[in-house]
C-alpha cells in the first residue's frame, strides 16, 4: 500500500474512479520543487523537476492497494516514472508516489491549468484518453 500524489487529470474523481477499483480517502496536498506543464496535443499535464517552483497543489490518495498502483502504472504509460515525493498534507510531512514525466520532448513550457481542464477538457479526456488507457 502506498499514498499517491496526483497533480493532473487523476485529481478529478471522474478520472480516478475509472482507473482504480478501490475506494480511498484523500486530501489536498502540496509538493515543492516541481512544475506541472502541458503536453503537446494532450489534455493532461506532466510533472517535471523545477528547482525554484512555488508549492504545487494536488490530491493525495492514501493506502492505495498494490493492484491499483499497477492499474495507475498502466494508465500513466512508460512516458512517466513513479517516484517518491515529499508531500505536505494538513501541515504534516509525508511521502507519496507521483508520476514524473520522462517525455520531455513532448512537453510545453506552459503551466497546466486544472480549472481550464475541468471546464474545457475533462469530458473530452474521459471519452478519448481514459477510454483508451484505463485498464
Amino acid at each position: 500500500m502506498a499514498s499517491v500524489f496526483t497533480y493532473g487529470s487523476l485529481m478529478f474523481p471522474d478520472v480516478w474512479q475509472r482507473v482504480v477499483l478501490g475506494d480511498y480517502q484523500s486530501s489536498i496536498g502540496t509538493i515543492h520543487g516541481f512544475r506541472r506543464v502541458g503536453v503537446k496535443g494532450g489534455e493532461y499535464p506532466a510533472l517535471i523537476i523545477w528547482k525554484d517552483a512555488p508549492r504545487l497543489a494536488g490530491r493525495v490518495y492514501f493506502d492505495v492497494s498494490d493492484a491499483d498502483i499497477a492499474r495507475l502504472d498502466h494508465f500513466e504509460t512508460t512516458r512517466y516514472a513513479r517516484v517518491s515525493v515529499a508531500v505536505t498534507v494538513n501541515e504534516s510531512a509525508t511521502v507519496a508516489d507521483a508520476y514524473l514525466a520522462l517525455n520531455h520532448s513532448e512537453l510545453t513550457d506552459q503551466d497546466w491549468d486544472p480549472n481550464a481542464f475541468e471546464r474545457n477538457g475533462l469530458e473530452r479526456f474521459l471519452k478519448t484518453y481514459v477510454a483508451q488507457h484505463a485498464p
